[in-house]
């Protein structure tokens, strides 16, 4: 049995599965439903389902190699909550994010990519209250701008007492940019991220805001109160 690193209540294998995915930027606390059809993963999911059940999530990086899969080395390792296999050899699963870890390197690459991981937290040195009231205030916004907040989202984030799993999960949601995501990943002061998350909410709102102007859909007003 491979070494164990322990995360809060969750022992974290030092070496995983990792699965790489264009443009996603997966995040603790998040649930991603994942459809499972790639020969190596559909042999991960089988063997890691009779173990730790976890495996980690990396985006892919851009670049001009048409063979090369380079990922970024923080990523997010999560635990398989749900798996529902169909009759084709696939599945469908719900994965858990549970831990930011950092990749250090390959262990292997066939039959599926194995990678060594140490577990990387945040460092937190205040409560978030100011930060939290102007991303709660800016969700809102985005909402009332038409944007991808919805009634069901606000009424999952808004009870939430944690504020990283707060931010963590906002950004999981909002952000847009698979780069700006990444940064927001990889900054581990929360107040450092709480303002990175600011910026991309109040910058994809004054999208929002100027295209319902051009549309004639937002009175003067009220944009140039924002």
């Amino acid at each position: 049995m491979k070494n164990l690193i322990k995360s809060e209540s969750l022992e974290i294998p030092s070496e995983l599965p990792a699965m790489t995915l264009p443009g996603v930027v997966f995040f603790p606390k998040a649930m991603m439903p994942l459809y499972i059809f790639e020969k190596r993963y559909r042999l991960m999911i089988e063997e890691i389902l009779g173990s730790h059940r976890m495996f980690c999530v990396a985006a892919l990086k851009e670049t001009e190699s048409d063979t090369a899969e380079e990922f970024e080395e923080v990523a997010s390792a999560g635990l398989v909550r749900v798996c529902r296999e169909n009759p084709d050899g696939t599945s469908f699963l719900l994965l858990q994010g549970i831990s930011r870890v950092r990749i250090s390197g390959v262990v292997r690459e066939e039959p599926y990519r194995i990678v060594a991981v140490e577990p990387i937290q945040s460092i937190i040195e205040a409560p978030l209250a100011e930060s939290r009231k102007e991303i709660e205030k800016l969700i809102k916004e985005n909402h009332q701008l038409g944007g991808d907040v919805t009634d069901d989202m606000l009424s999952f984030l808004n009870p939430l007492q944690d504020d990283e799993a707060y931010v963590d999960l906002v950004a999981f949601t909002l952000c847009k940019e698979t780069l700006r995501k990444q940064k927001i990943l990889e900054t581990l002061e929360l107040s450092e991220r709480a303002a990175l998350l600011l910026s991309d909410i109040r910058g994809e709102n004054e999208r929002l805001s100027l295209l319902k102007q051009a549309l004639g859909e937002w009175p003067d007003e009220d944009f140039d109160a924002n």
